[in-house]
């Protein structure tokens, strides 16, 4: 008996699965038991593999709990049902995406709470963690007052407050790492924007700071911050339309500095959109 738990939709991905087909290359099976032929493939290049091995007779059966497979049957049945097994998972992909941008639409994360944060398996949001969410905001006043670095937090947080990780099924109860104090720095989920696929959304969770503070830290660690665009306000805008074309007239600001002379002028330039 054999048996594998890696997923089966990419070719030469299952060690067991090579090392099934090369004993019966060499001559030391001549046939598979197994659950479905979803079970073998549900990529067309291991579905190929097991369809011309069976035509050619290198494999003499192959048995499902319903059916058999021989060399002697129709191909047409054994195509259909591995790519039926393939569309499988093309379907469930497409489906599993669309879901998750449907809720990071709605402004949930869809993936694992970071620290201080909680995944509600029965609301399928997030929510704060009652015993971590106080102590990272102390964190992040750490941080912010200047006169602490990311490795002194971890410091503090693990022999001082006794900090250990959310408990899971095979990680966590564990003491802070200086990089985890780092990534948690960095992410703008605290300031209530879920960052997902390149893409920055409004998220429902309850932010842990405010932007304002988020991007202070971020001068702390010497990370260049995006530049904001500034908004200016002119006198004449909102007021002035152009007396060609009907547009509202915008304006910009220009500085002048003289080679000669330490004198700066400025200068505010108004023109058709």
């Amino acid at each position: 008996i054999m048996t594998e738990a890696k997923s089966a939709k990419r070719p030469a991905s299952r060690p067991v699965f090579e090392k099934v087909l090369e004993q019966i290359e060499q001559g030391k099976a001549d046939g598979i038991l197994c659950w479905q032929i979803n079970r073998l493939s549900r990529n067309p290049v291991d579905s190929g593999r097991l369809q011309m091995m069976l035509q050619d007779g290198v494999i003499k059966s192959i048995r499902t709990m319903d059916r058999e497979y021989q060399p002697t049957d129709n191909v047409l049945l054994f195509s259909v049902e591995s790519g039926m097994a393939n569309q499988f998972i093309l379907d469930l992909r497409k489906n599993t995406l669309r879901g998750l941008d449907s809720k990071v639409s709605k402004g949930w994360l869809p993936a694992r709470a970071p620290t201080g944060y909680l995944n509600d398996v029965l609301t399928k949001t997030i929510i704060k963690d009652p015993d971590r969410f106080h102590l990272v905001r102390k964190m992040w006043d750490l941080m912010l007052t200047g006169n602490y670095n990311p490795t002194k937090i971890v410091q503090i947080a693990n022999s001082e407050w006794g900090f250990l990780t959310p408990k899971r099924n095979r990680s966590g109860d564990k003491p802070l790492a200086d990089s985890m104090v780092y990534k948690m720095l960095n992410n703008k989920f605290y300031a209530g924007i879920v960052c997902y696929n390149g893409k920055e959304y409004q998220g429902a969770h309850e932010p842990m700071i405010s932007m304002d503070e988020f991007e202070r830290v971020q001068v702390l660690l010497g990370n260049k911050s995006k530049p904001k665009p500034q908004v200016h306000e002119f006198a004449f805008t909102g007021i002035i339309r152009c007396g060609t074309c009907g547009c509202y007239v915008t304006a910009e600001e220009k500085t002048k500095h003289y080679k000669t002379s330490s004198k700066v002028s400025h200068y505010t330039y108004y023109r058709c959109t």
